[in-house]
């Protein structure tokens, strides 16, 4: 392939933003499209992988809303993988939030679920009210953010006018809203508890982020049959019978260069132990690495970009180790049908993530439960996922360490995790260390190894109020022909990359590309 350089696209990484990009030009434009992996596997965190005795997870698409018939998420993953995925939808309880003596199951539905948090607590009615009022006055302001990048001037300049005059309750801190809102400290916890959707606890996010991820699964959720692995599968068909190429173990060290114009990239070939160098050209080059590897790792670090000074240090998001299980049983012998289960071991958020680290010393503040075998009716054995926030610093030592080769140390911190992570569900539901057969923990350092992403972060720039005012972030960048796309284009989660792809093709397609794209996914 080292030869060709007929492609009229190439995009680095091939994530949920880099798949969805490709598909789209390929579909709308018939664009041959070159997606280059570093990893040897295609899909970036919409990955999965197996282990013998039939075991299989998925890396980090746990659930998925707006994956209902007809509804927009759903026709724009249909229009990218030409309706090769299908979506089983989770119990209509699908998020179970578990605290010392609180639990509160998520019902499916707005209204339901209103309804739930004022039976749960009747004296704050009216607040929880005027709360969904604010979760959706938030998400018109967070629309018109998208489309301030979408549409031609001088209509994204009124876009961006009325959100300048309107930022006050999307761009206040979480923890500050709620605070204001809510007189008990149990409501604002529950309400918070799927701040790890967007990686960030409540006192650092947005309130814009936090409704984006609340509002996202007022209808439900769903989780793609057969795992996440058929998203990249079904769209890397889409992108290949126009033309393109979908090509794993092909590290992007260098954007090529002609003055201001990138022209092509420089390759790292892996194969085997044996490696090599390739270049491709193309007149248009995406990266969905990230903003900060793009800017600082793989352009000049010459190149004098206006804003060099946020670019001293990498983005501090959400960094944490993964627990991946095998199951001797079926884990419905406890009572688990396929819902998620956030386990908390106090109210304040703020507090378990500052304690984040003790998790070394084995003992777990907070666990996110999840069972893929129970969402996926293609599932050999039975499976369950247990993720929890640690500091990636905490672990730094071992960074030079080889993959898999990383020292006694190394391996018995994991062992201290690993039974933390068991000791805390099992707390919560009795029987459950019986169930476990198999066990492989995943940590900063693993994901970084793999997707290259700075400190193993896995949200890129987070959705802190900050990040809202980063003007240089989104589609567009100071070099000519290179484009961003993914999170760091739009908003973190799948969902969030999605987008990303969506608004790079956009751009792509002229000034009112955007509205083409939806007009063919509502096709």
């Amino acid at each position: 392939m080292s030869d060709r350089n007929d492609f009229d696209a190439i995009v680095i990484g091939s994530g949920m933003g880099a798949l969805a990009f490709a598909s789209i030009m390929a579909r709308l434009s018939k664009w041959r499209v070159l997606v280059l992996e570093r990893h040897f596997k295609i899909g970036g965190f919409t990955h999965t992988f197996t282990r013998p005795g039939g075991w299989s997870w998925d890396v980090g698409l746990h659930y998925v809303g707006q994956m209902g018939e007809g509804m927009m998420g759903r026709r724009l993953f249909d229009f990218i993988t030409n309706s090769g995925v299908k979506w089983n939808s989770m119990p209509k309880g699908y998020d179970q939030f578990v605290y010392p003596d609180l639990q509160f199951c998520v019902p499916k539905g707005e209204t339901n679920f209103r309804e739930a948090l004022s039976q749960a607590f009747p004296s704050e009615r009216a607040a929880i009210e005027q709360y969904f009022r604010d979760l959706n006055s938030a998400m018109s302001w967070h629309t018109r953010y998208i489309m301030e990048s979408a549409l031609p001037a001088p209509l994204s300049w009124i876009m961006r006018a009325v959100n300048r005059l309107t930022s006050g309750l999307p761009l206040a801190a979480t923890r500050q809203y709620l605070e204001r809102r809510f007189r008990d400290p149990r409501l604002r916890a529950v309400v918070a508890s799927q701040w790890a959707d967007y990686g960030l606890p409540p006192s650092q996010s947005a309130f814009v982020t936090h409704a984006i991820i609340a509002t996202h699964y007022f209808d439900g959720a769903w989780y793609p049959d057969g795992g996440a692995g058929e998203i990249a599968k079904a769209a890397g068909a889409v992108i290949r019978q126009a033309g393109g190429e979908l090509l794993p173990n092909h590290e992007v060290t260098r954007i090529l260069l002609e003055g201001n114009r990138a022209v092509g990239v420089e390759v790292n070939v892996k194969k085997g132990k044996q490696g090599g160098r390739a270049e491709f050209r193309s007149p248009v080059v995406v990266s969905d690495a990230g903003a900060w590897n793009t800017f600082t790792r793989l352009l000049p670090s010459s190149e004098p970009f206006p804003f060099l000074d946020e670019l001293e240090s990498p983005p501090e998001g959400f960094e944490v180790v993964e627990l991946f299980l095998g199951l001797r049983r079926d884990p419905r012998e406890l009572g688990f049908q396929g819902e998620n289960h956030w386990i908390f071991s106090s109210f304040d958020h703020d507090e378990m993530y500052a304690r984040r680290n003790e998790l070394l010393d084995g003992w777990a503040m907070f666990a996110y439960l999840s069972f893929p075998s129970l969402k996926d009716s293609r599932a050999q054995r039975h499976t369950a996922e247990i993720i929890a926030p640690l500091d990636y610093r905490s672990l730094e030592a071992y960074r030079e360490e080889p993959w898999r080769r990383r020292s006694v140390d190394y391996e018995s911190a994991k062992s201290r995790m690993t039974q933390a992570l068991i000791d805390i569900v099992e707390q919560h539901y009795p029987g459950f260390r019986d169930l476990v057969e198999y066990s492989e923990l995943g940590t900063p350092l693993t994901f970084e190894y793999f997707t290259g992403a700075p400190l193993g972060c896995i949200y890129s720039y987070p959705g802190t109020p900050n990040r809202y005012r980063m003007k240089w972030l989104g589609v567009n960048t100071p070099v000519r022909n290179l484009y961003l796309t993914g999170t760091d284009a739009d908003s973190p989660g799948i969902m969030g990359a999605l987008m990303g792809g969506v608004l790079t093709a956009s751009r792509l397609l002229g000034p009112f590309g955007f509205f083409r794209v939806m007009r063919a996914a509502s096709r």
